[in-house]
């Protein structure tokens, strides 16, 4: 364990390693908040999607698209 914690900075001070770790984060990051709009999508009604400019079937196939189907 302690080889791993000694090891760490050296390999963070890799510029290709620090912009893959960052590009990674920034990707899960995405993902999280398209879950998260898809789920919220999810929740509203006909009139709250009108509002935003989706219709129902539009909101369904977002919704598919989250769980996979």
């Amino acid at each position: 364990m302690t080889g791993i914690l000694l090891t760490f900075p050296v390999v963070w001070r890799r510029p290709r390693m620090r912009a893959f770790v960052a590009a990674l984060a920034d990707r899960w990051e995405r993902a999280r908040r398209l879950r998260e709009t898809r789920r919220y999508i999810q929740q509203m009604d006909d009139h709250m999607l009108s509002d935003i400019g989706i219709s129902r079937a539009q909101a369904l196939f977002e919704i598919d698209r989250l769980v996979g189907r």
